[in-house]
């Protein structure tokens, strides 16, 4: 088999003006193309000019000296490089690396490569399509690699990106491989068409005229980005990313535009899907806590303007826990789902019903007049009044009550916040008087002395040792093999047993303790990982950081010093904080994370998906790992949309390079669905329970 001898017979009918539309394309390209002969004893059928340009090399010297390329490589690299080369020809296999040239002159210049097999009607091999981009600039500037990286994609992923010149007159007059099989049509069938009418949807099109003709008038840009959809031959919308520029001629006459395009359909909808999951609850499709924050600061504010008042009801469900318990959490589901939509036509128009998560509600209730006590007790009396009626769930009747709480603006509370606390300590004192009913706030529905008592108990603990860790394996998928660790607090109280955070770790935060637990849990996990050191076992180790210990600058310095004092690498160690405490305090966890980043420690955002994260804040902060929360994880696989949620965040996650790690599996089909979405690391009761100190080291010995 001859390859081709010319750039030109890559073009069909082997045109003189097809090859020059190719050269138009690929020397406007800030990088060295070429095309290669698969495997013949000359490498390169064609360089473009600006190889000469980065490496000092002419194009013609490239095509008659078969060894310079392999003669300029690094030394340091050539090993690895040829390798892998003579590895992917061999496997008729893209090649794609990154490595160092040498120039005639010696400097050494990083290049990224990506090399294409073109093959013949036959699937026969014919050459290598090629292209080399210098990101020597990217590599030296570390401070700036995001910012570069975003700007130098666009050519590093020119070999995977659709590819259309389009000349003057709409019609296509090139296209790549890309394109067609994103379009569903043979370049044959794409060559000479109008480009407009035969992709473009209507509603895009006269959009998409504009652009172009924008591009190609005398005056015009000389570059535009823009989105637009494209209708595949089946029928498929896509929509596509695209980069134009225009393309002239010596004389600086526009002959067409280039255009790259990148299919950012499933990026797109990921993101719409978790932006609606970021104010909206999964399973009822309420608006969630986050979303109840923010009308309740508005109706707030506007209360305060206008002098009228702002009531807010919370409501919990008397021992559900025994529902989820004796009749498992599908059934607690479908409880749940039924007093949402009881409770939405119980409320007046304009209130907001909200689910704040577990058995938890509230009722927004804005606007109400300046004594506004008394619709809100109506209100409160309609929420009672709607559980009087056994709710029909699993082919049996339920009795279920629930206990109301209700707080004022500006009668009980002096902003949002304070509006919402009041609430739940309403919601608690209605628990302790009767249940099935409901309480308004007052002082001693707050209960500050069962704080200071569990207070001063869990100071006592610090002092006596009664804290101790469990660590939770988390796992690779899909071969179950534990890769690190997530330290977890509990409270061996001497009165009852061991506790877990829920029991004691909001107090602590109240408190002020939750800083010197922190510091303690530092330390007890630099320690256990210098023990796990000396056998031979270094598992990466994750501890929570609270919203409380985000606030503290110094919270660096302490994890430094921990680390220090039990000589642990920063690497070993990744620090968690909620993705709730990362969005709302986003100032001072930007300066925190920069400065654990700075440091070397690894950095994750814990229950992903049930706070309300901004997709701009979260790209720039320097996370490593998302972490999904377990909420997501409970009706995976058989629910559709929770599958689909899953899937999106994995989806998401690739696209932002973060790693992801799965909360939550507790069955061997949630199990499988997540190797089969390709998710690395997971963690969960299914896998193994948290284990202590001893019982891991044991675990890990054995793998």
């Amino acid at each position: 088999m001859q390859p081709p001898e010319s750039p030109r017979e890559l073009a069909p009918g082997g045109a003189g003006s097809a090859e020059l539309r190719y050269r138009l394309l690929v020397e406007q390209i800030p990088a060295i193309t070429y095309i290669a002969d698969f495997k013949g004893d000359r490498p390169f059928l064609y360089v473009s000019p600006q190889a000469e340009d980065l490496l000092g090399y002419p194009a013609s010297e490239w095509v008659e000296d078969p060894m310079l390329w392999e003669r300029i490589l690094h030394p340091d690299d050539r090993e690895r490089v040829l390798s892998e080369e003579q590895r992917t020809l061999a496997a008729e296999e893209e090649f794609e690396s990154e490595y160092r040239l040498v120039s005639r002159e010696g400097r050494v210049l990083w290049f990224w490569e990506r090399d294409m097999i073109v093959r013949d009607d036959y699937g026969t091999p014919v050459c290598t399509q090629g292209v080399l981009v210098d990101v020597t600039d990217v590599k030296r500037a570390q401070a700036q690699i995001r910012d570069e990286r975003d700007r130098a994609q666009r050519y590093l992923d020119i070999a995977a990106t659709m590819i259309v010149v389009i000349a003057a007159d709409g019609r296509v007059s090139l296209v790549n491989r890309r394109a067609c099989e994103v379009l569903g049509y043979s370049e044959e069938e794409l060559l000479g068409q109008d480009w407009f009418e035969l992709v473009v949807p209507d509603a895009d099109r006269e959009s998409t005229r504009s652009v172009f003709k924008r591009l190609t008038a005398a005056d015009g840009d000389r570059s535009e980005e823009f989105e637009h959809r494209v209708v595949s031959k089946t029928g498929d919308e896509r929509l596509i990313a695209w980069r134009n520029k225009a393309l002239r001629d010596e004389r600086d006459r526009v002959t067409g535009i280039l255009s790259s395009g990148e299919d950012i359909t499933e990026r797109r909808k990921a993101q719409e899907r978790v932006a609606y999951l970021a104010y909206h609850d999964q399973l009822t499709a309420l608006p969630n806590r986050a979303m109840l924050q923010d009308n309740l600061t508005v109706a707030v504010a506007r209360a305060s303007r206008s002098g009228m008042a702002v009531g807010l009801l919370c409501l919990d469900l008397d021992d559900f826990k025994l529902v989820n318990d004796s009749l498992g959490h599908a059934v607690g589901d479908e409880l749940l789902l039924a007093v949402a939509k009881r409770l939405d036509s119980s409320k007046r128009h304009g209130d907001v019903l909200a689910r704040a998560g577990g058995d938890e509600f509230f009722v927004l209730l804005p606007d109400l007049p300046e004594e506004g006590e008394g619709p809100a007790l109506a209100a409160a009396q309609r929420v009672v009044a709607a559980f009087q009626d056994p709710f029909e769930v699993a082919g049996t009747e339920l009795h279920v009550s629930t206990s109301v709480g209700v707080s004022l603006f500006p009668r009980d509370a002096g902003d949002a916040d304070e509006l919402l606390r009041h609430a739940d300590a309403a919601m608690y004192q209605a628990k302790r008087n009767a249940r099935a009913g409901f309480a308004v706030y007052s002082q001693e529905a707050d209960d500050p002395f069962e704080r200071l008592s569990l207070t001063s108990r869990l100071r006592r603990s610090l002092k006596q040792g009664e804290l101790v860790l469990h660590y939770q394996p988390i796992f690779s998928l899909p071969d179950r093999t534990p890769v690190a660790l997530e330290a977890l607090i509990r409270w061996d109280d001497p009165d009852r047993g061991l506790l877990l955070p829920e029991a004691f770790i909001p107090a602590a935060e109240h408190s002020g303790l939750i800083e010197p637990i922190g510091e303690w849990v530092l330390n007890e996990v630099c320690a256990q990982a210098a023990r796990w050191a000396t056998l031979g076992l270094r598992p990466r180790l994750s501890v929570n950081a609270s919203p409380r210990e985000l606030r503290r600058p110094e919270y660096s310095d302490t994890l430094a010093a921990a680390l220090r004092r039990h000589g642990i690498e920063p690497s070993q160690l990744v620090v968690e904080v909620t993705e709730s405490a990362a969005m709302e305090e986003a100032s001072a966890a930007r300066r925190l994370l920069g400065r654990l980043d700075t440091l070397g420690v690894g950095l994750a955002i814990d229950d992903f998906g049930e706070g309300f994260s901004s997709l701009s804040r979260l790209r720039e902060l320097p996370v490593d790992q998302l972490k999904i929360d377990r909420s997501f994880m409970r009706d995976v696989p058989g629910s559709e949309g929770a599958s689909a949620v899953i899937t999106a965040i994995i989806r998401l996650a690739e696209a932002l390079g973060r790693t992801v790690v799965a909360e939550g599996v507790e069955t061997e089909e949630q199990h499988r669905f997540l190797v089969e979405q390709g998710c690395p690391l997971a963690q969960g009761f299914h896998l193994c329970r948290p284990l202590p100190a001893d019982d891991v080291t044991a675990l890990l010995l054995r793998n």
